[in-house]
């Protein structure tokens, strides 16, 4: 899990060439996450368009875990990024918006 701010994400490129341009790529807006899920193919990017959101990982070790093993408050103009194979949890504070993009 990285997180910083998104005018910073191209420094990240590369963990994952889909990086260089996100655009590429669908954004819909986050679902309403109810456990850990994982994506073994492609990188899961999160943006806080508005508002904040708790973002989590998991141990990557054990797939079926569902204690948190780091979390992070991500505020407005901040991305989170889950490589493939590790584990993610996303929920949005009240009205928050926030966008989730699968890159690669």
């Amino acid at each position: 899990m990285v997180s910083d701010m998104l005018s910073s994400l191209g420094a990240y490129s590369s963990l994952s060439e889909g990086l260089r341009d996100i655009g590429a790529y669908g954004k819909v807006p986050c679902p309403d996450f109810n456990r850990f899920e994982v994506d073994r193919e492609r990188s899961t990017l999160f943006i806080v368009e508005e508002g904040e959101a708790l973002m989590s990982t998991s141990w990557r070790e054990e797939p079926d875990s569902s204690d948190p093993l780091a979390v992070v408050r991500a505020g407005q103009g901040m991305f989170v990024l889950y490589l493939p194979g590790e584990p993610y949890l996303a929920r949005k504070e009240g009205d928050a918006r926030v966008s989730m993009v699968k890159v690669g």
